[in-house]
């Protein structure tokens, strides 16, 4: 019986090493394939071929991130700090069941082009995740930055707040609502009542270089969840684009958001 327990703890630990291992090439790889974006987006750009090589780099990496993330469970829960530190952008829910990984591609200029990966857990326990294309040609993409979660009528829903990056003075915000459907992520979910209908998402533009906002010196335009509460705030901004102190505000009421 000792015997059998010693043989048991010695393949844990066996397990949880490989495992450990596992995870610690994954990065390596990822980290050595993220920093050829870096490579051609800085000092390559003096090579007559640099775009192509750039879009290249970032489609590999692209490729490598969905390939480990879909195949390694605990990608999911890793936290990739070496790739943190060099510009990729991860976010998490609460469950940690759904997470985003974002990274600007540097394939734009005062407009920044994101690509996405999102990555998710279905019930069955399996893990999936599929690069996000953008919608048509000019979207530039947007990096995500918060996830948060609500149950309404016994279904998991996420809050995924992200920006969009179209100038050095204008951006865009948004909240999406997400759900897991029958082991799809599902990111045309309706969580949000507003007066036209059910709605996916609450979004608007801020436009710093309107003259409106000349005066303007603060930097309370950022999406806000108040995660007790349950309430999203969004800045008021006039028809002029100014934006204002005032907040328009969504509650949870126990199935949609609903204006307050």
């Amino acid at each position: 019986m000792k015997a059998k327990t010693i043989l048991i703890t010695l393949f844990l630990f066996a397990t949880h090493f490989l495992l450990g291992q596992n995870i610690s090439t994954i990065e390596k790889e990822l980290h050595s394939t993220f920093q050829r974006i870096d490579y051609w987006s800085s000092e390559g750009r003096d090579h007559k071929n640099f775009y192509d090589s750039l879009s290249s780099a970032n489609t590999k990496f692209e490729n490598l991130l969905v390939r480990y993330t879909s195949s390694y469970p605990e990608t999911l829960h890793h936290d990739f700090k070496s790739l943190k530190k060099i510009g990729l952008i991860m976010t998490t829910s609460e469950d940690g069941k759904f997470r985003v990984y974002s990274w600007d591609s540097w394939t734009g200029g005062s407009m920044h082009f994101f690509k996405n990966v999102y990555q998710y857990e279905t019930p069955d326990r399996k893990i999936h995740s599929k690069a996000v294309e953008n919608q048509g040609e000019g979207d530039p993409g947007r990096y995500y930055y918060q996830i948060n979660d609500v149950i309404s009528e016994n279904k998991k829903y996420y809050l995924a707040q992200s920006k969009a990056i179209l100038s050095s003075g204008m951006s865009y915000h948004a909240i999406t609502i997400f759900s897991i459907d029958n082991g799809q992520l599902n990111d045309k979910a309706q969580l949000i009542k507003t007066q036209s209908g059910i709605k996916n998402q609450l979004g608007y533009e801020v436009d710093l270089t309107s003259s409106s906002n000349r005066q303007y010196e603060g930097k309370d335009y950022e999406i806000e969840y108040d995660q007790k509460n349950k309430i999203i705030s969004i800045p008021l901004i006039q028809a002029d684009s100014k934006v204002t102190t005032k907040k328009i505000r969504y509650q949870f009421k126990g199935k949609y958001f609903e204006k307050i």
